[in-house]
């Protein structure tokens, strides 16, 4: 899909924005409210726009852990395996990549034994397909503005697994929450035929839920290939993971305009950086001015190129 300098900028601020009335869009985007609803309806209708995501502080519902899993295969239809996994409730999205035969799969789990129950009986059954695996346990995990679409007006970076006690949240919010789950963008009138609240009552109680940061915020899945833009993970292994080095790490990706998310963890790698780029130039000077930037600091970094991802699952709170 070809994208023009007015298509960037709506697609950029209405990343972070899209439960934004459309007149406050268009003024922000200076384009006319039919204008932004004609595009947006085109987002929708060619798949540009996968899915309106609306961003939990999981910890606070007692989702504490966050894993990904890397699979290398052997001679197997990996969208069995893909079907299987996206079955499975604590598995938030799946993907391919690429150029080996392999895949990737995302958990969120209240701690590790759920996580351990249902890995080890899934790779037992699938023992005969799964060449090897690879495990990174995320202790933090930031996402940054997108920035490859334009500069947006708001630096908006949300903290997901930030450690937070788990918070009180009573049945009518967890029916509000479950509707934002299944589409972030649902009107409040519709929020409040599904929940048989008023609409006063949902606006009230979605102020709290993002005052308490139990909402952090929304964003788009975008079909990355329709936009001409690609997504790949850096998997690097620091030699001193101390806070300073981790700020340093921060500010890097923060200021750089292709990375898009960061995460710290334990695995034979500590950091996991996430890069949108449209060409092999973009991708290349990332990876330079990381290794510029942190050259001695750095041990080892592998790159793992992402095929196509699966549209993101929601949790069952």
């Amino acid at each position: 899909m070809e994208l023009d300098k007015r298509d960037k900028k709506l697609l950029s601020y209405f990343y972070h924005n899209y439960r934004s009335p459309l007149t406050k869009i268009a003024k922000q985007c200076s384009l006319s409210r039919e204008q932004v609803e004609y595009r947006l309806h085109r987002y929708e209708k060619e798949r540009v726009i996968k899915k309106y995501i609306t961003i939990f502080n999981y910890p606070s519902f007692g989702f504490k852990e966050f894993i990904v899993v890397w699979f290398k295969l052997r001679d197997f239809d990996k969208d069995v395996l893909k079907k299987e996994l996206l079955k499975m409730e604590i598995v938030t999205s799946v993907g391919d990549t690429v150029p080996n035969n392999g895949i990737f799969a995302n958990f969120v789990v209240k701690d590790k034994t759920d996580f351990e129950k249902m890995f080890y009986l899934f790779l037992h059954k699938h023992k005969e397909s799964i060449k090897s695996y690879n495990i990174f346990m995320c202790t933090n995990l930031i996402f940054y503005p997108l920035k490859i679409l334009g500069n947006p007006k708001e630096e908006i970076i949300y903290e997901v697994l930030n450690p937070a006690s788990e918070m009180n949240v009573d049945k009518k919010d967890v029916s509000i929450l479950k509707e934002l789950q299944n589409n972030g963008r649902i009107k409040i009138i519709d929020i409040a035929k599904k929940t048989n609240l008023s609409s006063e009552l949902i606006i009230y109680k979605l102020k709290q839920l993002f005052t308490k940061k139990i909402i952090l915020g929304t964003r788009i899945q975008f079909d990355m290939d329709k936009l001409g833009f690609h997504l790949a993970t850096l998997k690097v292994n620091f030699r001193n993971l101390s806070d300073e080095m981790k700020k340093r790490i921060m500010l890097f990706c923060k200021n750089n305009d292709f990375i898009n998310a960061l995460s710290f963890g334990i695995s034979d790698y500590n950091c996991l950086i996430q890069i949108f780029y449209s060409n092999e130039k973009d991708l290349r000077d990332t990876l330079n001015k990381l290794n510029q930037t942190f050259n001695e600091e750095i041990i080892d970094s592998s790159l793992i190129l992402i095929g196509n991802e699966s549209e993101a699952k929601t949790l069952s709170l």
